[in-house]
């Protein structure tokens, strides 16, 4: 019990500080309607493939454009670490009785709930704009759990490369290598048949793709239940992966 309060007071103290940035809130909700509004009507033309499964781009990019916001938002949830140990407040928290593992795990459930409300707003905006959910809000609920697992694996990451790290400049480098390359190696933007042999190979190493894929079939086709299962199990063997490096180096480095 003492456990699971002391990840409460650290999500909540996380979460209030996020929302005492209306700016923050508004630029992080606003951008990925811009994603909406902009590269369907650059890539407007490719409706006319049928490699795309559907008559309508925006159709076929909605499922991308909420895992780009996953992948975006959680990628920098070790700012918020960083900040704290800048600032002495992370040498001051491992001084009092609050269980270690809380102080991590609090703050990557705190990205999680943001990331949940902001991939549910987009669910809504891109139905208000004239996507059809060819599951409704059941698979709206599991496009939910498969974004949640990638987000997951990746907040640990970043809260882990703050660790490790310990300055703004070398982290945001390792954000920007390791979050624009995963959504251009994806089939986020364009069909897997379109992409280069090399390049369709490599997306099948990367754990983006397999949540696009995942919350595409859900959006586009329905339950494809063999795509669904290999798409949980790897976004699984991630979040694991990220959240086993985010707790050894906090463990090894936290101070």
């Amino acid at each position: 019990m003492h456990m699971l309060a002391d990840v409460y007071y650290q999500t909540m103290r996380d979460l209030r500080a996020r929302f005492r940035m209306p700016v923050w809130i508004f630029l992080s909700l606003f951008q990925p309607i811009i994603w909406l509004l902009l590269f369907t009507q650059i890539f407007q033309s490719l409706s006319q493939l049928p490699q795309l499964g559907t008559a309508s781009y925006l159709q076929f990019f909605a499922p991308g454009v909420v895992v780009m916001t996953v992948i975006f938002g959680s990628a920098w949830a070790g700012m918020g670490m960083l900040q704290d140990i800048d600032m002495g407040i992370l040498s001051k928290m491992l001084a009092t009785p609050v269980t270690r593992p809380s102080i991590i795990i609090g703050r990557v459930i705190s990205a999680m709930v943001m990331l949940v409300i902001q991939a549910i707003l987009i669910f809504i905006i891109a139905v208000i704009m004239g996507v059809r959910l060819a599951t409704g809000v059941p698979g709206v609920l599991l496009s939910i759990v498969i974004i949640s697992l990638l987000g997951l694996g990746l907040a640990a990451l970043s809260n882990g490369l703050a660790l490790l790290l310990r300055r703004q400049e070398p982290l945001i480098a390792a954000i920007n290598f390791i979050a624009l390359p995963s959504v251009f190696l994806s089939s986020a933007m364009m069909p897997a048949q379109l992409l280069p042999a090399w390049l369709n190979t490599l997306r099948h190493f990367n754990p983006v793709d397999y949540a696009v894929v995942g919350v595409r079939d859900l959006v586009l086709q329905g339950y494809v239940w063999s795509d669904l299962w290999t798409c949980l199990l790897v976004l699984l063997a991630w979040s694991a992966a990220g959240i086993t490096f985010g707790a050894l180096m906090f463990r090894s480095k936290a101070e």
